[in-house]
């Protein structure tokens, strides 16, 4: 055997002559093919100026020049010319210019690198661990780094992309405890993206969910949102935990401000990128409250609080006003009931008659048709303001025949604000029940000479004498001097009527026009 096995180094023979000839060319053989490390392999001839122990991969199938039949050799220039060495099977060749490393497989140079590029089919692939059929890709590590490409330049941003097959399949990230999900990210049976956790690996709740059509976002439910954020409490049978908690510590060293949660609305007319200023009418905010009803649906809207603006905004008016809105028992329609009005005033809805139903001590009405505040004692309604009231007088002296109660007729009203006095029937009327305080006074004319012995004045209810209270005088009555009065208190029911009755006894005579009064006034309701 004259050369070696696998690098086909000359052997010194026995009884050699020159045997430095063959081990230098041995040498020559080792210092070029260990450590190979070739120039190039895409010249399908010779550099032009090529240096001693330079080397190249030639790898064109039909090389020219001092290459000619060198084809998928190394090109070894030494002693000023080209050498071929034949490549064996496994031989590694480093080309410099493409810093990669090319495998001999016997018939051509491939490319490590492009021998790399296998790794885009593999089966499975473990870092640090074993990876299996379900988990292809396993990564055993303390982190992991996705960066962008600064190598090519890219476009310096980094795009992590989980595909699933249709919507209602799942694509997204398992957040584990000792192999236990903890939490869900992404999209799961639908394309709204969404977020759920758990306590054990086995109950989910549906922390967040986000529409993928509009954005609109659920806290803590599965949705879909009916407004752009979309809170659900199921209280987890505990009907007081809050569906909304804000916290503020104020963060001020000195202590001079106290700390307070701020919820803001702004409102604008516009767009967003051309806003107008807003109108009179307008809301800022609107909290708004629905049920669910026995008809299988939920209501309407049926509690609010609104906050608006009482005039059409400039940089100097901002008028405002708080309503606050409800609907009465057995309806449906919400109406305001409360109002803080801008000019500081508050101010109670009127109705047209007092609540029979929901009614409580401490309520508060404006009775639109009474045109009186009243409040409820718990037992019944009672005005607050405006109490009926009237005071009239006769037009002229009222004829009294002898032993006879005759009605004077009080056609006059001096003051009759809330019309309970009917001046064309001399009575009055009452417009709701409850206890009056009524007055009358009569002064006594003479008819002629008539001297009668009495004179009295006492109240009808209903037509009939009321049997409480009475006035009289008895005597010798002086023409223009002699007065009698009444002072009575009297339980009415609505509708009921009051009206003055006077007797003379003895002779006739007149109640005087310029003495007569008849007044009254509602000191307690029912």
């Amino acid at each position: 055997m004259s050369t070696t096995r696998n690098l086909a180094l000359p052997l010194i023979a026995a009884a050699q002559a020159q045997k430095h000839v063959t081990h230098n060319e041995a040498l020559t053989l080792l210092d070029a093919l260990v450590q190979i490390a070739c120039l190039d392999k895409d010249l399908a001839s010779p550099p032009p100026a090529p240096a001693e122990g330079d080397r190249y991969l030639v790898a064109a199938a039909e090389p020219g020049g001092a290459w000619t039949g060198l084809s998928g050799r190394i090109a070894l220039f030494q002693d000023g010319a080209w050498t071929g060495i034949a490549p064996r099977p496994g031989w590694l060749a480093y080309l410099v210019d493409e810093a990669d490393l090319y495998t001999f497989t016997g018939t051509r140079w491939t490319s490590f690198r492009s021998t790399l590029s296998i790794l885009q089919n593999l089966a499975r692939l473990g870092i640090n661990t074993a990876a299996d059929s379900a988990n292809r890709l396993a990564v055993k590590a303390e982190g992991a780094l996705f960066s962008w490409d600064d190598s090519a330049p890219g476009s310096g941003s980094m795009r992590l992309s989980v595909n699933k097959q249709d919507a209602a399949k799942d694509a997204g990230l398992a957040f584990q405890t000792g192999f236990s999900t903890r939490a869900l990210l992404g999209t799961f049976g639908s394309d709204g993206f969404g977020l759920k956790t758990s306590p054990d690996g086995t109950r989910f709740v549906q922390s967040l969910s986000v529409r993928p059509d509009n954005g609109w976002l659920t806290v803590n439910g599965p949705g879909p949102a009916l407004a752009p954020l979309h809170v659900v409490n199921n209280a987890n049978g505990d009907p007081t935990n809050n569906a909304l908690y804000f916290e503020n510590y104020g963060n001020d060293p000195s202590g001079m401000f106290g700390p307070v949660a701020v919820i803001k609305a702004a409102v604008a007319r516009g767009t967003a990128g051309a806003p107008l200023p807003i109108l009179k009418g307008d809301r800022f905010f609107g909290f708004f409250g629905s049920g669910w009803h026995a008809g299988g649906a939920y209501s309407g809207n049926a509690v609010a609080f609104n906050g608006g603006a009482e005039e059409d905004f400039t940089a100097g008016a901002w008028g405002t006003c708080l309503d606050f809105q409800t609907t009465p028992l057995g309806g449906t329609g919400r109406r305001s009931a409360v109002k803080f009005r801008a000019n500081g005033a508050l101010e109670l809805q009127p109705q047209a008659a007092p609540p029979s139903a929901g009614t409580a001590a401490g309520q508060l009405v404006f009775d639109s048709t009474a045109g009186a505040f009243k409040g409820h004692d718990g037992t019944r309604w009672s005005r607050l303001t405006n109490q009926p009231c009237f005071a009239a007088t006769t037009s002229f002296d009222n004829y009294l025949p002898a032993g006879t109660w005759t009605k004077v007729q009080f056609n006059t009203a001096d003051s009759n604000d809330q019309g309970v006095f009917r001046a064309d029937a001399n009575r009055f009327v009452a417009p709701e029940g409850g206890l009056y305080r009524f007055g009358a006074t009569l002064g006594f004319k003479r008819n002629g000479s008539s001297a009668p012995s009495a004179f009295e004045i006492r109240a009808y209810r209903n037509g009939s004498s009321a049997g409480r209270g009475r006035g009289a005088a008895t005597g010798s009555l002086v023409d223009g001097v002699t007065a009698i009065a009444l002072d009575t208190v009297l339980k009415l029911d609505t509708g009921d009527t009051v009206e003055i009755f006077a007797r003379l006894t003895g002779a006739d005579g007149y109640a005087a026009a310029a003495e007569s009064l008849f007044a009254g006034v509602q000191v307690a309701a029912r």
